[in-house]
C-alpha cells in the first residue's frame, strides 16, 4: 500500500518521528496501532446494544438525567448528561464519575473522558441551567455496555439505593 500524505500532515508526522528517534514508517505505524482495535473487536452492532444499557445506568444515578448520546459514524460514542446541582448526592456522583471515567486505574485507563461542557457563560445563565457533562469514548468500538459494568463495579450498589452513597457526613 502506498499512501501520499498532504504537507500539512507529514511535516508534523515527520518532526514527532525525529523526536521519538524512529523513522516515518514505524512512527506512523505505531500510532495507528494505538488507536486501531483488533479485527475481532470491530462489530457496529455492540455499540448499538451497548449504548442505551450505559444510558439507562446513568439514568438511575442520583441527580442525573441524560440528555441525549450517540454513536457517531466512525464507531465513537457519547453520552451527554445534567447533573441536578440541588441534589445532596451532586457533586459525590461528579466526583465517582470522574475517578472511573478519568482515572480509575494509571497503568489500564478506561478509553473515555468525563467533562464538563456548557455554551458561553456571558450569553446564557449560570450553571444551574447551563452546565452539562458528557462522557466521550476515546476509542473506536469499545463497547459502551462494559464501561457501564466498569463504572457499576466501582460505584455504590444499587446506584439508585440513596443509602448506599457516602457523604462527606460519612467521614467523618
Amino acid at each position: 500500500m502506498e499512501l501520499t500524505l498532504p504537507s500539512k500532515l507529514l511535516k508534523p508526522l515527520e518532526r514527532e518521528a525525529k523526536d521519538a528517534n524512529r523513522t516515518l514508517h514505524a512512527h506512523i505505524l505505531k500510532k495507528l496501532e494505538s488507536v486501531t482495535p483488533p479485527v475481532e473487536a470491530i462489530d457496529p452492532k455492540v455499540l448499538k446494544t451497548g449504548l442505551p444499557q450505559l444510558v439507562d445506568y446513568l439514568n438511575r444515578m442520583p441527580g442525573v438525567k441524560v440528555l441525549s448520546s450517540q454513536v457517531t459514524p466512525d464507531a465513537y460514542w457519547w453520552v451527554k448528561l445534567t447533573i441536578d446541582l440541588e441534589n445532596p448526592l451532586a457533586w459525590n456522583v461528579v466526583q465517582e464519575l470522574g475517578f472511573v471515567l478519568n482515572d480509575a486505574s494509571i497503568h489500564h485507563k478506561l478509553p473515555t473522558v468525563f467533562k464538563p461542557v456548557s455554551p458561553p457563560p456571558y450569553l446564557n445563565g449560570g450553571p444551574r441551567e447551563f452546565l452539562a457533562w458528557v462522557i466521550e469514548s476515546t476509542y473506536n468500538y469499545i463497547d459502551p455496555a462494559w464501561i457501564m459494568k466498569t463504572i457499576e463495579g466501582y460505584l455504590p450498589r444499587p446506584v439508585d439505593d440513596l443509602t448506599q452513597w457516602r457523604t462527606e457526613d460519612d467521614s467523618n
